[in-house]
């Protein structure tokens, strides 16, 4: 097992460890099927193997990991024959939040949510690298979430969105259709102005449902090109 490096990171041993592992895991740094040596991570961050155990457990519920007693404790392959089991919930939960956000929006929060706005486009229209699009990305829709201000939406969105980071990081660094999310940002802000719950339940469902399939179809097209790759290597 080759480790990365660790960066800045905050908050309690476990957490630095589980925030770690996490982002090597959805950036490919630490790639599907490669083991994981917690005696290595230990030895990386300078403490016991206790608090890199409990990191483990942790990524082991989320489904990043998968620990074979005795044997070995392995990344988790991407599940792209099934993209929908994330994305359907989340799309729900998404319209949800939105049109909860309706009730409770301020101006000083459309303001905010202006900013962050800015801030994606900035980095779609300066070709960011791909953690970067979608941590922007991320930011604007969770501060939608934040104005909802349920908690159980926010801790389920949470656990959806690892999986859906970890999807769409992979793809992001293909070619896909960023500047309708642009378009799809604006029109949420210009919506939660004028409270139109009907027009922001729509556009919710149609941005990421429309993410799903733009995913589903460069999952198909690297699939096929890796057919072929296989093909001329047998002929």
């Amino acid at each position: 097992m080759q480790m990365p490096e660790t960066g800045e990171t905050r908050g309690t041993v476990r957490t630095q460890i589980y925030e770690s592992i996490k982002q090597w895991i959805i950036e490919g740094r630490l790639k599907p099927g490669e083991k994981l040596s917690d005696t290595d991570i230990a030895a990386l961050f300078h403490v016991s193997r206790t608090p890199v155990r409990e990191a483990f457990q942790q990524l082991e519920m989320q489904k990043l990991i998968k620990s074979y007693p005795g044997k070995a404790t392995i990344v988790t392959e991407i599940e792209t024959d099934h993209i929908e089991q994330w994305y359907l919930p989340m799309v729900s939960l998404q319209q949800l939040a939105a049109t909860i956000a309706i009730e409770k929006v301020t101006q000083e929060q459309i303001d905010d949510l202006k900013q962050l706005s800015d801030v994606f486009l900035r980095r779609v229209r300066s070709q960011a690298d791909p953690m970067e699009l979608l941590q922007a990305d991320r930011a604007f829709h969770d501060y939608i979430l934040r104005i909802a201000g349920n908690e159980y939406i926010i801790d389920f969105c949470n656990t959806l969105w690892i999986h859906i980071l970890r999807l769409e990081y992979r793809f992001f660094q293909e070619t896909m259709t960023l500047e309708e999310s642009i378009s799809d940002h604006l029109e949420l802000i210009k919506d939660l102005e004028m409270r139109d719950s009907f027009m922001i339940s729509m556009v919710t469902k149609n941005h990421w449902e429309r993410t799903a399939l733009e995913i589903n179809f460069i999952n198909e097209k690297l699939q096929e090109e890796r057919g072929f790759c296989d093909k001329d290597r047998s002929m």
